[in-house]
């Protein structure tokens, strides 16, 4: 309890007529306000600091036991919340300076300046919030200025090199594409291509520019097909839009770009025989050999296609023949292109080379393409670990730039196709909720297993796909086999490790069409000294492929023989900084039929033990046991000896839900107290006689204390403890049980109603803030849709009021709460970082001097007491050393076996320095 509460509640104790009369007077200040409070609805949704009532009286009436909850005063508290960073790379294609020293990605609402380098974020541009990037490109005549363009219509100019804002001007149209191009008259300008959409529906290309920071524009087509993409070439002479089968070429008239208000088109359609799915245009300069004392240059424009069915169209000088044909749909000559065909799917990535003698393509099979247009020639750049979004030559033709699927960027050397920088952002996803025979409630769970590292609580160890392959319904899959250790601090990434079997084939498609996954990761964690982890990875067959052995739902959730789910142990290895596998538990959950899903997966702080619940509604406890081997030398090897993990301790559970005793349960939650020392289990309601029972087992021992029923309703999603309360979130509801005074109380809301969706709250706790975090799902259905909003409110655990609530722009996936500052840490499902809290509320950490010993006695004895325990410690070092010497080979090699040991190098590195030491 904070210090005012305690100096408010001193305060009325001390006279009770005085206590009275102030109690009253607050109870009506504090009515008055939470009436205002209620109006205030909309201020809590833009992430406000929510004012805390002073004396206000809670009734809270469950299973009718009445609980009266004084809330305490309160000072109002600065919470605020900020982006770190992170994010979804967007689709747009990357940017490379002209000395190829910095490349530009975008994400939703910001630009990410990275060196090629280090591979490492150099500066962010912040845009304005609630804006989507829509393009951004280097200004034609100084490099060192990037313009960047929304969806709003707005245009900035930053000056990226010190990350000045320099010029903004927003046009309040709602814009889908912009390109920029520089041309020359009377003095050299830049024009501005953009496509606004009207509110009609129809399309208009506009031409603008500034001079002198004024703006100037002018509008050069309307129309009603549906363009989306603009490209602009030879210095504005032609444009370019098209959109689906459509392609419009505009070709200026030539009366000059001095003015803005004098620049005409005309224009020419044609209808391609095929979708465009992306479009790169080659300006190549020819000598007309005709005329040879003239010696006439023209310019010629070429086009290459990528369409749907994976072919790639080359058109040979564009310009000729839209001059030479004046309507194409007038039965004109036909616009017969080159043919290439080589994907499979959609060529998502062309591009042209410098010279225009190659075209590069990449689509959904994670191959990039060169063509050599000349002979026909085709070369690979094969196994990159996700499809290819957009590929970038640099100005000089020197590098490529390949953005793939999975969150990552490399930058190629063109001649040796290597990479020498690679940018990997968060890769996490959220998960489906369409899913094939899946059971419990991961089968609709958009919840990411992640976790913050104990002892770094600035990396995020999160399960993310091994590869974004997109499934045959036009979505990625979402099955997590990989670890990612991210640092949400400096926006870095740190690892990548596989934890579950992985695919290597290209081809991901099984003869009779379906999908060939691997198994998902369902629940991880990390003991509190950061040197085990568990994780739960569960695979089930596709229904059709288990029809002819006979197998399978049975109807109630359960799952069929042929499912697979993996308990494993992870040991931190600091010389290779790799997890390695210690012990791989099969089905650690059965029943008569097979194994069962595992539905809870938690930690004991200041211990290295876990705790596991699964569908047969059994709890058991995990532990470390130390496992000798022949032939092992004594001595300082001994504390090297090889462990594995076994169950300690086994709880039925069947029963303890409530009379109706039931063998099998569809959800289920766990969680320990802050010291370790007990264990709380909520299973589902069976009856509405006795809903929401809540089991507190000794940890140590693993029997049950104490049965509470009634704690909440509906079904458990996620529980925490909080010094003595115990937090419990629902679907529909939070409740909080104290478990001293056995009162349970239900925190007041300002959103009605938890979760109307399928996906589950989310939950956190904060025990330096004295507070709790939870993620809610608010549906908004009007007349014409149905949209989903997002919601984090942070609860003081005292008062159960909100202190702060703000909105998610999309679904969360991760929250948690970091150990060393308080703060919460939100990550949605566009792989968004948000860090929020209050510093007033936070303790400051202060650092403790080393405890000294009492010293008791005083003269000789206690001096030769103090000499003799120096040499004590001096002789521990001097152990200690001789101990980490005579470590030898076997502390490098050990007694793995030889495929999971570290590359040569870092066996090398650690031999030498083994030797070094001796």
């Amino acid at each position: 309890m904070s210090g005012a509460s305690q100096s408010s509640r001193l305060s009325k104790r001390s006279r009770a007529s005085d206590a009275a009369q102030s109690q009253v007077a607050h109870t009506d200040e504090s009515r008055t306000k939470r009436r205002r409070f209620a109006r205030r609805k909309s201020d809590s949704e833009k992430g406000s600091a929510l004012p805390v009532s002073k004396g206000l009286q809670e009734l809270s009436v469950i299973d009718g036991n009445m609980s009266l909850t004084n809330t305490h005063e309160s000072s109002r508290t600065s919470w605020s919340s900020s982006q770190l960073g992170a994010g979804q790379y967007t689709d747009l294609e990357p940017v490379l300076t002209p000395d190829e020293e910095y490349l530009f990605l975008a994400v939703e609402t910001a630009i990410h300046i990275y060196s090629t380098a280090t591979s490492h974020l150099v500066r962010t541009l912040q845009t304005q919030p609630n804006q989507s990037i829509i393009g951004y490109k280097l200004c034609p005549i100084n490099k060192d200025h990037i313009y960047v363009f929304t969806s709003t219509g707005s245009i900035s100019k930053w000056e990226w090199v010190t990350g000045k804002q320099t010029l903004h001007w927003d046009t309040c149209r709602k814009t889908s594409s912009i390109d920029i191009i520089e041309a020359s008259g009377e003095y050299t300008r830049i024009l501005f291509y953009s496509i606004c959409e009207r509110k009609s529906g129809k399309r208009e290309i506009r031409v603008f520019t500034f001079h002198d920071g004024k703006p100037s524009e002018t509008v050069v087509l309307e129309t009603d097909i549906r363009i989306g993409r603009i490209r602009a070439a030879q210095q504005g002479r032609a444009v370019l839009a098209y959109g689906g089968q459509n392609l419009l070429l505009g070709i200026a008239d030539g009366s000059g770009f001095d003015s803005v208000e004098n620049v005409q088109y005309t224009w020419r359609e044609a209808i391609l025989p095929v979708n465009i799915t992306c479009l790169d245009v080659c300006e190549n300069t020819r000598q007309n050999v005709q005329d040879a004392k003239a010696r006439k240059v023209s310019e010629q424009l070429d086009l290459a296609v990528g369409e749907m069915a994976g072919s790639i169209l080359i058109y040979q000088d564009v310009l000729g023949f839209f001059v030479n044909n004046q309507d194409i749909r007038d039965g004109g000559k036909s616009f017969a292109p080159r043919r290439l065909h080589w994907h499979r799917g959609p060529v998502n990535a062309l591009r042209w080379s410098k010279d225009g003698n190659y075209v590069v393509s990449g689509g959904h099979e994670s191959v990039m393409v060169l063509w050599q247009l000349d002979t026909g020639r085709k070369q690979f750049l094969p196994h990159l670990s996700s499809p290819i979004c957009n590929i970038v030559i640099s100005p000089t033709g020197n590098s490529y730039a390949v953005k793939l699927a999975d969150n990552s960027i490399m930058v190629l050397s063109a001649r040796e196709l290597q990479p020498y920088a690679t940018v990997i952002g968060l890769q996490v996803s959220p998960k489906m909720v369409k899913s094939r025979g899946q059971f419990g409630p991961n089968a609709s769970s958009s919840v990411a297993a992640a976790v913050l590292h104990p002892q770094y609580p600035d990396q995020l160890l999160v399960a993310v796909p091994a590869s974004r392959q997109m499934s045959q319904d036009g979505h990625y899959s979402a099955i997590s086999p990989v670890l990612q250790t991210y640092n949400i601090h400096t926006n870095n990434h740190i690892s990548r490790q596989a934890l579950a079997r992985t695919n290597t084939t290209v081809l991901k498609i099984s003869p009779e069409g379906s999908e060939i996954t691997t198994p998902d990761i369902k629940y991880l964690d990390i003991v509190q000294d950061g040197k085990w982890m568990a994780t739960v990875d569960c695979w089930s067959p596709f229904p059709q492929d288990t029809k002819a052995l006979g197998l399978s739902n049975t109807g109630d959730g359960r799952a069929n023989s042929r499912e697979e789910t993996f308990l494993k142990f992870w040991k931190w290895n600091g010389s290779s900084n790799l997890w390695e596998l210690v012990t791989r538990i099969d089905g650690p959950h059965f029943l008569d039929n097979g194994p069962t899903p595992i539905l809870g997966l938690a930690s004991r702080p200041r211990s290295n033990e876990f705790v596991t619940i699964g569908a047969d509604a059994v709890l058991r406890v995990w532990c470390p046991n130390p496992r000798p081997l022949s032939g092992l030398q004594t001595g300082p090897d001994a504390a090297q000896q090889l462990e594995t993990w076994k169950c300690r301790s086994i709880v039925d559970l069947k029963g303890s839900s409530g009379p109706n005793k039931t063998d099998y349960l569809n959800t289920a939650c766990l969680t320990f107290s802050e010291d370790g020392s007990v264990l709380a289990v909520c299973l589902p309601s069976t009856s509405s006689a006795n809903p929401g029972p809540v089991l507190l087992l000794d940890a140590q021992k693993c029997t049950i204390r104490y049965n509470r029923p009634g704690a909440y309703s509906d079904d458990p999603c996620a529980v925490r403890f909080l010094g003595r309360h115990l937090i419990v979130a629902s679907k529909r509801a939070v409740s909080v049980w104290d478990t001293v005074d056995d009162l349970i109380r239900i925190p007041a809301s300002p959103v009605d109603g938890l979760s109307a969706g399928r996906s589950q709250p989310l939950l956190a706790v904060s025990p330096r803030t004295r507070t709790f975090a939870i993620a809610l799902h608010d549906l908004q259905q009007t007349k014409k849709s149905r949209t989903a909003q997002f919601h984090v409110q942070v609860y003081d655990i005292e008062s159960l009021l909100p202190v702060f609530s703000f909105s998610v722009g999309k679904c969360p996936l991760v929250l948690t709460s970091d150990p060393r500052s308080g703060d919460y840490i939100i990550v949605d499902a566009g792989a968004t970082v948000q860090r929020f809290g209050c510093p007033d509320r936070t303790p400051q950490t202060t650092t403790r001097p080393r405890e000294l010993p009492s010293r008791v006695d005083s003269g000789l004895v206690d001096l030769f007491g103090s000499q003799t325990s120096a040499l004590q410690n001096t002789a521990t070092l001097d152990t200690e050393r001789a101990s980490s010497q005579s470590g030898g080979l076997s502390g490098v090699f050990g007694e793995a076996p030889s495929f999971v040991l570290p590359p040569a190098s870092v066996l090398f590195r650690n031999v030498v320095q083994s030797l070094s030491v001796r």
